[in-house]
Parts: structure tokens; C-alpha cells; sequence
């Protein structure tokens, strides 16, 4: 019995091999050369924001569809080796490594959590959510563990039942499936069993997986694979019934409802309605190796995305993407006869012929092939189409082919077109067959003639590689003179000159308005109205060279290109030149370069394309939502200063937990150069996705679309700013922006507290100098004012000497012996008394800078009444004061008047013979001010001057002199603003002499000055200070 089960097993493996033989299958490979953290992929999961993480015995790498962080010892972890992830509902990822568990909140910063018991650091192999936090993480050998809000405690089983856990999952009512070596372990509400009955019980679980029906999958080392039940029943699938391998790997229950089952030898998937169990009609079974197109089929883990997209975890090959069966490759390991398909024709009973380069004629069934050997002129087949009768015609490089029922029929030698190389074929509705070679167009009709027509001017052009007809029953050519057509009559040309993309044309095509659309060197061309539009798919030089153009069922355009497929609807690619689809190897091709012409459609729509690694098939019944526009998730995931990863705590408000970026980020001015990156998450078409950016009261309007996946703005002035970044998929429409925003702080010349510095450094510098000036100038002044006032004091006794001159007091004691002798004792005593008050008078003068009018006055009329008393014949006076002048208020230099006086008495009335007078006048002058005037009857001033002798005269000049002097400097002392006028001469009527004149202007109530500060008052003696 076991001989006859292997036997069975193999016959039927071999079987499910042979047949899925037919077509490779499109995977995307990622490795450590993309970036993986290592090749040997134990888990798989996507978190809340879209990024898939894998976990390898090398680390766990986090993967957003282009680039990869991986993170190992260095970022926290315990152990490389990651055997489970687990992404929560609350966002945060779970890792089980080989030493214990740790947790992510964002997915950068990890955190071991403390296991307490005797094994601190166990080795986790499977993770589970439960209902509301808590997580359950099963060991390999001290059981499951149960962490809930922060405590980790062990789920209370036998430790021989939870032996070997390898496998775990939770139901939506909260049960727990743990699959060990003893079996399928079910636990609710504190209460365990084992599910199943004596053998047909699974044992040595090592996978899980839980569908849309509540059956519960059960993948076995050893035993295949079991379907439970959700009424307790057990159906099991092995090797005999299609299974690659008795030992399950892992299992997956995808989005449609579909079982996969990945073992060492690959893929199993399962499809049909399997409520019912394996065994029900419509469910078959499909086998994906590396004969179907996985580049590795040793696999270890399976997942399926948010997107539907299966993720394929390997033992060494890193992961796979299966890109679907969308595109599907054949290829010569699927009975093909070469690779290198270029041209495909349906016969009268639907089966597809290929003509190759190099290798014949071959029916895509493999069951028929055609070569030199079976009559075809050349193995290299550039053309082929059918005709009216059925019979299939092929171009090769040496003339033409015909068959007939699958053989080979001959032609006569004027029809063959021998040695020349055919290009294209198209057969008119009539039968005439046209015939486009490097020299230009042979029809041969349905008689077997043969018409030619050359390259020259007038003709075709050289080297046509396709011909169309279009709805008016005009031809149109691919020629390397640019697009030709031709009405029956003429022949006319759109070449580069013209409008058209490039002279050199490959492929032409009509789309369903009439409108003919050629594939060129450089581009597309549409000619509509007689007018050509040249359109370039992409920048690159590859997308631009089209090799072939195909209408599908629903009118749409595919154009294989050097850089893979792309496809658009005519009018929409005429209003946006950007929209075509592209369509690479992450779509699941297997080449990018497509071959000359090599296109053609079925009868149920499905779309064939040559390619240099065989023929692309595309179902579009098969395609699904494959063209979803949607935006993809995005997200901001780092700022930079200077290009350089920067630590931004001390510069923000915190740090985000979800997403690790800086909240209220101040930037110190010096590092405004930031860089933001960022992700769009299309983990099954990254290179499709698109970016606008811009940066709010910088950029005006949006940045021009990108693929770039960061934006650097380097100099940012000052103030508050907002970067926004938004994603779309090519011709999608845009999602929402994410906003990041950010300050940079003024430079500290800008900041208010160094303005308040400045201010006050200016402050003090302008005091600092004013203080400066006017301590030099106070110096100046002081220094001038010593000098003044050493001129002052020299002034007042020198005007102290003039007043009390050896003369007048000789003169004053002389009248007193006079009188004396004379016993007139009572003039003698009047005579001394006076002179004594006024010697006192004067020596208290000279005690004080200033006096009063009403002193100087008193002191003056004793100077008067001595002189009267001693000249009381010679002169008379009179001293005449203004009621309103207060001479009290009124203050001057002491001795100030009596020179004046003295100089009128001696110089103007003593010279004369008769009697004078001297008259003085105190009197209002100017408002503020008083005026002293003092005349005489005199001589006057020129007689007195020609009268002069020596002693006497010098004498009484120097007292008016040292008198104008001491007002000159209390004037420029600024002390008082002292006038003197004269002595003027006064002149009677007929010119002569009448005397002279003087007029003394005070101050009037001018505010005495602080002693010290310019001259002394009163008897308190002048103080000088030393500096």
C-alpha cells in the first residue's frame, strides 16, 4: 500500500508539474542586493501604515516598495534572529527573536520586554493578537506566554501540550488555535482541548491559517495539509492529491478566498468553493516552482498585503512578489520552439502559430513545428497572416511560406519572392496578398501574379515593416521614409519633416475612430484630419522605441516599447500626453524588450506580445483591479539638517511617538539647510508613483510632479514655515497633503533681547562718549574758567589798586592834615570817616566777585563826596535812581562804577576853569535789564587825550581798561552779560566839546551762580578744585 502511494503521489505530481508547464508566472525577487537584512526570510507582516516588515535570521528589515531599513543588534534587538512579527491594531509591532520579544511603537525604536521566570530570554516562534491589548507569544519550549497591559504571565496548559509551538491564531469571538507537536490546541475562557480524534487528529503543526468560512487550515510537518471543519470535521490534502510536499511550511487564506500552501518544493494554491472541503467539484489545485517562473521555490513564509499583492518569504532567495497572472510568459521550457516570438497568426481553427527568430514555426501547443527542414524557406520568420481560404502565409528572411492544414504547400517560383526579405503581409478582403520587403511593396494576387511595387520617389519607400488598411480602404505603412498611405492612386509620406516622431516607422495600427497611430524610432505619431501628432510615452529613449502597436477588444492601444508595455485609450492620450499606463517586470514581465510586429489578439480578447524572453500572454478577464489609480498611503519619514540624520531633541517640543519625527521644531538659523523625506507606499508599482511638493511662503504654487522621494531647501530665512508633500499614482488623481511644519529662528542679531543689548551697548557707548565730551569738555571749561578767573582776580586787584591808587589816598590823608591843621576838626572827622568807610568798603569788595547796584552805588557816592569835599569848587554831582529800578536786584562786579566816575572828575571836569558837573543816572533799560549812565560837562574825550601826561593819565586808563576787562571776562565766563558804551564823546550844536558819556548796561534780577561753579558770592572765598 505505501509502494502504491508514493507511485500514485509521484504520477499525480507529475501530472500537476506537466500541466502547469503551460506558463510561467511573474515574480519580483528582492534580495540583499535590494537591501534585504538577510536571505532567509522567516516572517512577514504590514503594519497599520502600510510598510511590510520581514523578519530574517539577519535582522528584520521594514520595506515601503523601494527602499529597505533594517534594523538588528545595533537598534535594540536581543537576537537577529526574528521568527514572528505581529502588527497590532494599535500600531505597534511585536517581534519574537530568538532571545525574547520586543516591541516597536513606531518602527524605529525598539524595546525588549522583561520576561520574568527562569528563562529571561526565551525563543519566541509564533505571536498572536488577542482580543482587547493582549498578545500571546508561543516558545519553543516553555509554553505560551500572555502579556496584557505591561504583565507577562504564562496561559495556564500542560507544558506537554504546548511542547513545540510553532503556529498560532485567534478567532473574532476570542478563541485561541495553537498548533504544536501533540496538535491542534484550542483555548477559550481558561479551558483547553485538542481538536480532532485519535489519528485523524493533526499533529506536528506548523502553520495556521483561518478563511472566510471559519474552516481552520492546518499545515503539518509530514502529514500535508488538513481543512477542520467549523462542525469538527477533518479533510486532509497530501501528496497524493496535487500536494508539492507533505511538509506545510506555512499557509495562507488570501483576500478571494484562495488556499495557499508553501512547502521546500514551492507553491500550492487552492481554488474553488472549498466550504465543502477539498473534494468538491470546481476545486483544483495549482503548482507554482521554478518551472512556473519563481526564481526560488524553496519557500518559508507567505503573507498577503493590504493591496492583494502575495509576498513569498524563501530559504535563501530573499522574497517574492507574485506579480499574478495578469502577464503570463511562455517560453521554450513551455513547449515553445524558441524565445524569440515575431510573429503570431490563428489558424481557421483557433490554434495559435508563432514564427520565430531563427528557429521556424512552431503551434503554441508544441505539437507542431515547421523548420527549413519541412520546406520553410528560412527558420527566421519576420511576418504572417491568413487568408480567405484559411491558409496561414509567413515572410521569412528568404520569401514567403505557405501552409496549408499545417504543412508546408509550395508556390511557384514568380509568387515565392525568393530572396528577398518579407517584412510584412496583409490580405485584402479580396485575397491579394501584400507584401512589404526592404525594396518596397509586392502584391501578388489570387491568380499568382506578381505586382511590384519599387522604392523610388513615387513609390511606397524602402524597407515597410507594416501594413493596415484603414475604414476607407486606404493602406497605411511603416516605412523608413516616415508613414505612408496609399488610396489605390498615389502613394504620400508624413516623415520627420512632416510632424511625424522620426522618419523611421516600425508598426501602424487604426484605432476604432479611423485614426492611424504609428509606432516610431522616437515616439508615437497619430494622424487624424491629414495631420500627423507626435507624442513621446516616457523621456527615456527606450520607452520611445515602439516595436509593435495592438488594438484590444475594448479599443485601447498596447505598444511594446524597449522599456516594457504601454497601454492608453487614443483620446485620452491625445488631451494628456502622459497618459499611458506602463506596464515593467513588477506587472510580472519576464523582459522589457518586445520584438518587431509581434502582436496579436484571439477571439476571446486575450492579447499575445513577443518578447526577447518569450511570448507575453494578458487575460483581460484575468486583470482585476490592477490599474487602481488610488492614492497610495503617504507619509513624511525624516527631516535632515545638512543631508546628515539629525538627533532634533533640544530643538522641539517632543519627538512623535507614531511617527519619530520632531513636533514644534525650532531650527537654530544656522541649520536652515533641511532635507524632508518621504514615502508613498505602492508596494506592487513603486516606480509609479509620483510626488508634488512645495514648501508655504516659499513656493507659490506646487513643484513640478517627481519621482524623487525627498526635497531640500537650503537657506530658509527666518519665520514660520509649512512643508506639504503630496502622492499620487502616474495619471492618478493627487492625495491629500501631509504637512510638516517647522520654525527657524531669527539669527541672535535678530532677536529681541539683542536689540535690548544692542540699545543698551549703544546707550553706553553714546554716554561713555558724550560722558567722555563732556568730561572733556568740563575740563576745557574749567581750565578756561581757572584762567578767567586767575584774569579776574588779577583784574579786581589791579581794580582794587585803581581804586585805592597811591594818588588818591596820598591826596585823601593830604585834605585830612588839611583840615587838621586848619583845626576844622568837624570836616577833618566827616573827611576821615568817609575815606575810612570807603577803604573798608573796598576791601570788603574784594572778598566778593559780585554786588549789589545799591552797594556799588553806596560805595560810589562816598567816592564822590570825598572828591567834592576835597574839589568842592571845581565840581558838583548828582545821583538820580529810577523808583522802579531795585537796585538790590541788581548785581555786578564790585568797583565796577567808580573808575568811570573817577576818570569824568580827573580827566574831564579838573582840566576845565570853570565848575563841572557829574551827573549819574540809574534808570530802566531794556526789559530785564538796567542802565547806569554817567556824564559829565567835561573837556571831552579828544582834549582830555591831548592832555595826558604820564603817571596820571596811565593811571586812570588802566581803571577803565582792567573795568571792560573784568566785564569782557565775566562775559565768557557766562557769569553776566555786562554792557559798557563809551566814554562818547558829546558834541554841542556848533561842534565843540560838551563832555563825555558812559552807559553801563546790567542784568536786571539775574540769579546769582553756586559758588564754586563760576565766581564766588559774598565773603565766602574763591575755591578752586583740583581735577
Amino acid at each position: 500500500m505505501h509502494l502504491l502511494r508514493t507511485v500514485t503521489s509521484v504520477l499525480v505530481l507529475f501530472a500537476v508539474l506537466s500541466s502547469a508547464r503551460a506558463q510561467q508566472y511573474g515574480f519580483v525577487q528582492y534580495t540583499t542586493q535590494q537591501g534585504l537584512a538577510q536571505s532567509q526570510v522567516r516572517s512577514i507582516a504590514q503594519d497599520q501604515r502600510g510598510f511590510l516588515w520581514f523578519g530574517t535570521l539577519g535582522g528584520v528589515s521594514r520595506f515601503d516598495g523601494k527602499v529597505f531599513n533594517n534594523h538588528a543588534l545595533q537598534e535594540g534587538l536581543p537576537d537577529v534572529q526574528v521568527n514572528a512579527i505581529l502588527t497590532t491594531r494599535s500600531g505597534e509591532v511585536w517581534l519574537g527573536t530568538g532571545a525574547g520579544l520586543v516591541r516597536s511603537r513606531n518602527g524605529i525604536d525598539f524595546e525588549v520586554v522583561p520576561i520574568p521566570g527562569p528563562v529571561a530570554a526565551p525563543k519566541i516562534m509564533a505571536l498572536a493578537e488577542g482580543l482587547g491589548s493582549s498578545i500571546y507569544a508561543a516558545t519553543e519550549s516553555d509554553g505560551v506566554l500572555v502579556i496584557d497591559g505591561g504583565r507577562v504571565k504564562g496561559l495556564e496548559l500542560p507544558i506537554e501540550v504546548t511542547q513545540g509551538a510553532r503556529a498560532m491564531i485567534t478567532t473574532p469571538d476570542g478563541e485561541l488555535y495553537i498548533g504544536t507537536s501533540s496538535g491542534l490546541v484550542r483555548w477559550r475562557t481558561g479551558q483547553w482541548s485538542l481538536v480532532g480524534k485519535g489519528n485523524d487528529r493533526p499533529k506536528r503543526i506548523s502553520a495556521l491559517a483561518l478563511d472566510g468560512n471559519g474552516n481552520i487550515w492546518v499545515g503539518t510537518f509530514g502529514e500535508g495539509l488538513f481543512q477542520v471543519h467549523p462542525d469538527g470535521g477533518i479533510s486532509e490534502i497530501d501528496e497524493s492529491r496535487g500536494l508539492l510536499q507533505n511538509n506545510v511550511r506555512c499557509v495562507l487564506v488570501d483576500g478571494r478566498n484562495r488556499v495557499w500552501v508553501g512547502t521546500k518544493f514551492g507553491l500550492n494554491r487552492l481554488e474553488g468553493d472549498l466550504s465543502s472541503g477539498p473534494d468538491a467539484p470546481g476545486v483544483h489545485m495549482r503548482a507554482y516552482t521554478v518551472h512556473q517562473g519563481m526564481p526560488n521555490d524553496n519557500v518559508w513564509c507567505i503573507f498577503q498585503d493590504a493591496s492583494g499583492d502575495v509576498w513569498v518569504g524563501t530559504d535563501g532567495a530573499g522574497v517574492l512578489r507574485y506579480a499574478g497572472d495578469r502577464f503570463v510568459t511562455f517560453t521554450v521550457k513551455d513547449g515553445l520552439c524558441s524565445d524569440q516570438v515575431m510573429c503570431l497568426v490563428a489558424d481557421h481553427a483557433g490554434d495559435l502559430w508563432m514564427g520565430t527568430y531563427g528557429n521556424g514555426i512552431c503551434r503554441m501547443d508544441g505539437m507542431a513545428m515547421i523548420s527549413t527542414l519541412d520546406g520553410l524557406p528560412n527558420n527566421t520568420v519576420w511576418c504572417g497572416t491568413m487568408d480567405t481560404a484559411g491558409d496561414l502565409w509567413f515572410g521569412t528572411s528568404d520569401g514567403l511560406c505557405h501552409l496549408h492544414d499545417g504543412e508546408v504547400r509550395p508556390i511557384n517560383a514568380s509568387s515565392r519572392l525568393a530572396g528577398q526579405r518579407v517584412l510584412s503581409i496583409w490580405c485584402s478582403p479580396e485575397g491579394d496578398l501584400w507584401c512589404g520587403t526592404r525594396d518596397g511593396i509586392s502584391v501578388i494576387d489570387r491568380h499568382g501574379q506578381v505586382i511590384t511595387f519599387p522604392d523610388d520617389a513615387s513609390g511606397p519607400g524602402h524597407s515597410i515593416r507594416g501594413i493596415v488598411a484603414g475604414p476607407d480602404g486606404a493602406l497605411w505603412l511603416a516605412t523608413d521614409q516616415g508613414i505612408g498611405r496609399y488610396d489605390g492612386q498615389a502613394f504620400a509620406h508624413w516623415g520627420k519633416e512632416a510632424g511625424a516622431a522620426s522618419d523611421v516607422v516600425f508598426c501602424v495600427v487604426m484605432d476604432d475612430h479611423g485614426r492611424t497611430w504609428a509606432g516610431t524610432s522616437n515616439g508615437l505619431t497619430c494622424i487624424e484630419n491629414g495631420g500627423p501628432t507626435s507624442i513621446r510615452l516616457a523621456t527615456d529613449f527606450g520607452s520611445n522605441y515602439i516595436d509593435l502597436l495592438l488594438r484590444d477588444a475594448d479599443g485601447m492601444i498596447w505598444a511594446g516599447t524597449n522599456n516594457g508595455l504601454f497601454y492608453f485609450r487614443p483620446d485620452s492620450l491625445l488631451q494628456d500626453p502622459g497618459a499611458a499606463e506602463h506596464i515593467d517586470l513588477s506587472d510580472g514581465l519576464r523582459s522589457l524588450e518586445f520584438n518587431l510586429n509581434a502582436g496579436f489578439r484571439d477571439g476571446s480578447g486575450r492579447c499575445f506580445f513577443g518578447s526577447a524572453s518569450g511570448t507575453v500572454v494578458h487575460d483581460p478577464d484575468r486583470a482585476g483591479p490592477w490599474d487602481d489609480r488610488t492614492p497610495p498611503p503617504l507619509y513624511i519619514t525624516g527631516v535632515r539638517s545638512f543631508l546628515q540624520a539629525t538627533d532634533w531633541r533640544g530643538h522641539c517640543d517632543s519627538i512623535a511617538r507614531a511617527t519619530a519625527l520632531p513636533v514644534g521644531l525650532r531650527l537654530p538659523f544656522r541649520r536652515n539647510y533641511l532635507t524632508f523625506d518621504y514615502t508613498g507606499l505602492s508596494l506592487s508599482d513603486p516606480e509609479q508613483v509620483r510626488y508634488r511638493y512645495r514648501l508655504l511662503d516659499v513656493d507659490q504654487e506646487w513643484l513640478a510632479p517627481t519621482d524623487a522621494r525627498s526635497a531640500s531647501y537650503s537657506n530658509l530665512p527666518q519665520g514660520h514655515f509649512t512643508f506639504q508633500v503630496s502622492a499620487a499614482v502616474h495619471g492618478g488623481a493627487w492625495g491629500p497633503p501631509v504637512l510638516f511644519p517647522f520654525e527657524v529662528l531669527p539669527p541672535f542679531w535678530l532677536r529681541w533681547w539683542f536689540f535690548v543689548f544692542i540699545g543698551v551697548i549703544a546707550s553706553l557707548i553714546i554716554w561713555g562718549i558724550m560722558h567722555y565730551r563732556s568730561t572733556q569738555r568740563l575740563r576745557r571749561e574749567r581750565t578756561r574758567q581757572l584762567m578767567l578767573r586767575s584774569r579776574m582776580l588779577q583784574l579786581e586787584q589791579q581794580a582794587l589798586n585803581a581804586n585805592m591808587n597811591r594818588h588818591f589816598v596820598f591826596n585823601a590823608l593830604n585834605s585830612i592834615q588839611y583840615h587838621i591843621n586848619r583845626q576844622d576838626r568837624g570836616t577833618a572827622n566827616r573827611y576821615l570817616t568817609s575815606f575810612a568807610k570807603l577803604i573798608r568798603k573796598n576791601l570788603d569788595a574784594s572778598q566778593s566777585d559780585t554786588t549789589t547796584l545799591a552797594e556799588e552805588l553806596e560805595r560810589l557816592e562816598l567816592y564822590l563826596v570825598l572828591e567834592h569835599m576835597r574839589f568842592k569848587d571845581r565840581f558838583d554831582y548828582d545821583l538820580v535812581i529810577d523808583p522802579s529800578v531795585r537796585t538790590g536786584s541788581v548785581r555786578l562786579p564790585a568797583m565796577l562804577l567808580q573808575p568811570y566816575v573817577e576818570n569824568s572828575i580827573w580827566h574831564g571836569i579838573l582840566p576845565m576853569e570853570r565848575q563841572g558837573h557829574v551827573r549819574i543816572r540809574v534808570a530802566a533799560g531794556a526789559p530785564g535789564r538796567v542802565q547806569v549812565h554817567i556824564a559829565d560837562d567835561g573837556i571831552g574825550v579828544v582834549r582830555s587825550r591831548s592832555l595826558k601826561n604820564g603817571a596820571d593819565g596811565d593811571h586812570i586808563s588802566r581803571g577803565i581798561d582792567i573795568t571792560k576787562g573784568r566785564a569782557d571776562v565775566l562775559r565768557e565766563l557766562h557769569v553776566t552779560d555786562i554792557r559798557i558804551t563809551g566814554p562818547v564823546e558829546v558834541l554841542q550844536e556848533d561842534g565843540t566839546p560838551a563832555g563825555t558819556t558812559v552807559t553801563i548796561d546790567l542784568p536786571y534780577n539775574h540769579p546769582p551762580h553756586p559758588a564754586g561753579q563760576d565766581l564766588q558770592d559774598g565773603p565766602t572765598p574763591l575755591i578752586f578744585e583740583e581735577r
